[in-house]
């Protein structure tokens, strides 16, 4: 149960500056505490995905829809909101980045002209 990417396809996710969006993202993850994670329903792989997506989340809803483009970013901590499922998240990565609802779109482009 070593390092391993996890690969995200569509993940819904909310910026700091409140725009909603879909993400084609990436992440490293690890099994730090075996008995958490197979502690977990499913198996590895599930407690793996679940943790990666909850710090891609995370990851997207402290930074604001302009600072997204970066596509590598070390996850700073050590994805303390996942330890309870044995797994830690020390990379993220953005490939692609949909704003879905136009609305957001507009209001976000309205506080930047504001």
């Amino acid at each position: 149960m070593g390092t391993s990417d996890v690969g995200i396809l569509w993940l819904d996710a909310v910026t700091r500056d409140g725009v909603t969006i879909t993400v084609n993202a990436a992440a490293r993850a690890f099994v730090a505490d075996p008995p958490a994670c197979a502690s977990y329903p499913g198996s590895p792989g599930a407690a793996k995905l679940a943790a990666a997506e909850a710090e891609i989340r995370r990851y997207v809803g402290k930074r604001d829809l302009s600072q997204l483009p970066r596509r590598v970013d070390p996850v700073r901590g050590h994805g303390d909101g996942t330890r309870h499922w044995g797994v830690e998240v020390v990379l993220v990565a953005i490939a692609r980045v949909e704003v879905r609802r136009r609305e957001d779109l507009i209001r976000w482009a309205e506080r930047l002209a504001s």
